[in-house]
């Protein structure tokens, strides 16, 4: 018998870029995920610009500043009096006519157009309605 001890451990055997698992992804395999990348990329900018045209793009909706505003005089019109007066002094206006045509102006009195319910009562918009408008007008910003 031979004194010589026998290694069991790998360190003697050569571990070299043969020997390895390859690290990199085939170029075949990245191109295929690019075109896929791409193709998604498009698919998710067509369904925002149709959410956005169908939640409150700008692009075939009238002037919601004014339809929003008209709704809330309306409402104002049960009152009678002082109530009244100080219910459309209440209504929020916009002097610039520039500014009431923006996109940002335009997407927030649609939230109040399309929210907008009146309470004949106290000729302000119903506590749901209110708060309709409010979350709309909320995720306007995400």
């Amino acid at each position: 018998m031979s004194d010589r001890k026998t290694s069991t451990s790998l360190a003697h055997q050569l571990v070299g870029p043969r020997h390895r698992e390859p690290t990199a992804t085939p170029v075949h395999a990245t191109g295929s995920r690019r075109r896929h990348g791409r193709l998604a990329g498009l698919g998710l900018a067509v369904a925002l610009g149709l959410g956005l045209a169908a939640c409150g793009g700008h692009g075939g909706h009238g002037d919601s500043y004014r339809a929003a505003t008209s709704e809330q005089e309306a409402c104002c019109e049960h009152l009678d009096g002082d109530a009244r007066a100080q219910c459309l002094a209440q209504i929020v206006r916009v002097d610039d006519p520039a500014v009431a045509a923006s996109d940002p102006n335009q997407a927030t009195y649609r939230c109040i157009e399309r929210n907008f319910t009146c309470d004949p009562a106290s000729g302000h918009a119903t506590p749901a309605s209110a708060q309709a408008q409010y979350d709309c007008i909320a995720d306007l910003g995400q």
